[in-house]
């Protein structure tokens, strides 16, 4: 739950700016096809998920992961 309220960043506010326009708009112009679209982006928004379900979330800084690389060796064959 805790996660609903924390790290609103700039694509997050923007998905929930386009859902409550859209949602204004589908009840304004009794549209369904946009309140679906509405929706769609509220649900977005509200649960920080985006492309494939969050899995394209990369962190801003990235962490030196140098020590988890192993350096292959090789052998000569003659």
């Amino acid at each position: 739950m805790k996660n609903l309220i924390v790290d609103w960043d700039f694509l997050r506010l923007l998905r929930l700016g386009i859902g409550l326009w859209l949602g204004f708009l589908a009840i304004a112009e009794s549209q369904l096809i946009v309140g679906v679209m509405a929706a769609l982006f509220l649900l977005q928004a509200i649960f920080n998920i985006g492309c494939a379900g969050g899995a394209c979330n990369t962190p801003w800084i990235r962490a030196n992961h140098k020590h988890l690389i192993k350096e292959e060796v090789f052998e000569e064959i003659k």
